[in-house]
């Protein structure tokens, strides 16, 4: 028996609801995931669910996600009649039934996202071992760790960097997000060397979580949550 896989939810169970929606958040709870992760956006000071920088993919609405204030978001259809949720509505839905991952995707991000755990945590009785904060932007990461230094944060890496060991000394990750493109046993061996777990994003046939495991990583990103938990969809 190896050792048991972190199931964290892609979007959600997003290979079942839209990606991002209050759906997919609960069918992801549904099917036994272990975390959700999510992507956040900065609007008026609110931060709202969304992956991509434009709306077209996921939603009703056109052009960037920026240019938009909350009312024309809010009134877009994000699939089979689900609204972008907020970031405290997906909280409030998660109820502490799982971890949340959540991935700063938009620009100023880190500062409105610390408020929300902050209260979540003060309020509402969430610990901050609860969430777990990501990006590609590590200047994001470093301004969360500045502002909240008990929230745990990961490292989302594209390719293999140079300079890992660096990284880590600066920001402190609990975690680091490879690609599946990248992953190897040697790449993970050097970031559980550095005292971080090793994610692996996106996993979702049973030959790629087959690899992954015998790499050594801690858990998987995936569209479909029953490919480790085996619970039925």
């Amino acid at each position: 028996m190896g050792k048991k896989l972190i199931c964290i939810a892609h979007r959600g169970a997003s290979g079942h609801e839209p990606e991002n929606t209050l759906a997919a958040f609960e069918k992801a709870i549904a099917l036994g995931a272990d975390w959700i992760e999510l992507d956040l956006f900065a609007i008026e000071n609110r931060l709202v669910v969304i992956h991509d920088n434009t709306l077209e993919r996921t939603t009703s609405g056109k052009g960037w996600v920026t240019d938009h204030n909350l009312t024309y978001l809010r009134g877009l259809d994000a699939g089979k009649g689900n609204r972008i949720p907020f970031f405290t509505e997906i909280l409030d839905l998660v109820a502490r039934r799982t971890g949340v991952n959540a991935e700063l995707k938009g620009p100023d991000t880190a500062v409105p996202l610390v408020e929300v755990v902050n209260k979540y945590v003060r309020q509402h009785g969430w610990s901050y071992k609860d969430f777990l904060v990501s990006s590609f932007d590590h200047r994001q990461i470093k301004t969360t760790k500045m502002l909240q230094p008990s929230l745990p944060v990961g490292l989302n890496i594209n390719g293999v960097p140079l300079h890992l060991d660096r990284l880590v000394g600066e920001l402190s990750p609990w975690s680091i997000h490879v690609s599946l493109d990248f992953a190897s046993k040697e790449l993970i061996a050097d970031i559980h060397a550095l005292g971080c777990r090793a994610f692996v994003f996106t996993v979702n046939t049973e030959a790629d979580l087959e690899r992954v495991k015998s790499m050594g990583a801690d858990g998987i990103f995936t569209n479909f949550p029953e490919l480790l938990t085996g619970r039925k969809a």
